[in-house]
């Protein structure tokens, strides 16, 4: 794997530290346990249950626009050499189109696969959730090579992969709502003269990851008919540097002031052709 999709070697409190650090009540002791989402004992395979769930996903993904084919699979002898590991042991990511808002909506497809070394009666739908991108198509093209080399892909993999290596994201979500991160290895692959407004000192960019969907033409808050326990889709929006500022300087409030000021069609829309908010 190159280094851009490598997945990160530091902790979760680390990469998401600005999230956590003023809820020390919420502390990352009590997010082990994978059993919080009631998984109900249904008598089948392993293999079964994990079809049926990319089912359900390419069900609700077809629900935001046109499914592509083809998935953006990551090879899989360079997964096994990764640190955070996937439930089954895919990493993939979908593409979807939506001609309406000209958008394409990058997903990753597999974080909620349930995990293929747990018995089927204590079993759950892997982490929970699943993350995705939504960009204009002007700022990706729909080529895969250009989309796998893009920063939204980046990001995107680079946020899964955090949120794998930990285990217990989805809990924070659900207690939260709102998360930031300042992830590494998506700088190279945005262009030099946007950088300054992007990327910090430490070669981060920052990301606000939960975004309410309150468009006319809403992004599914759910995946439907998991076959374990439910599962959420959670967006990741891009921010610029003043905005990142903001979450750093006032936390959760900071968090909740910036979500407040992203209006409108491109709420959700991730782009470095943006004026910052703040």
């Amino acid at each position: 794997m190159d280094q851009h999709r490598t997945a990160p070697s530091r902790g979760f409190l680390s990469c998401f530290g600005c999230c956590v650090r003023d809820d020390t009540s919420f502390n990352e002791h009590v997010l082990q346990p994978l059993n919080l989402f009631n998984p109900s004992s249904i008598q089948v395979s392993v293999d079964q249950l994990v079809a049926k769930s990319r089912d359900a996903r390419a069900e609700t993904y077809r629900l935001i626009g046109t499914l592509h084919d083809f998935s953006l699979d990551e090879d899989s002898s360079e997964v096994q050499s990764t640190a955070a590991k996937w439930p089954s042991a895919r990493q993939s990511f979908r593409v979807i189109h939506r001609a309406k808002s000209k958008t394409l909506v990058l997903v990753s497809d597999g974080l909620s696969d349930p995990f293929h070394d747990l018995q089927e009666d204590a079993n759950v739908n892997g982490y929970g959730l699943e993350f995705y991108i939504e960009t204009p198509v002007s700022d990706i093209g729909l080529d895969v090579a250009e989309i796998k080399t893009s920063w939204q892909y980046q990001l995107l993999f680079t946020v899964c992969s955090m949120a794998a290596g930990h285990g217990g994201i989805r809990q924070i979500i659900d207690h939260m709502s709102l998360l930031s991160t300042e992830a590494e290895g998506v700088a190279d692959s945005i262009p030099s003269e946007l950088k300054q407004d992007i990327v910090n000192s430490q070669s981060r960019v920052g990301a606000l990851l939960g975004l309410d969907d309150d468009r006319h033409d809403q992004i599914p808050k759910t995946i439907d008919n998991m076959p374990l326990t439910d599962v959420k889709l959670i967006n990741i929006k891009l921010i610029k540097l003043p905005e990142l500022a903001l979450i750093t300087d006032m936390g959760a409030e900071g968090r909740k002031k910036l979500a407040s000021l992203f209006t409108g069609d491109s709420k959700l829309v991730s782009s470095l052709h943006r004026d910052a908010v703040v």
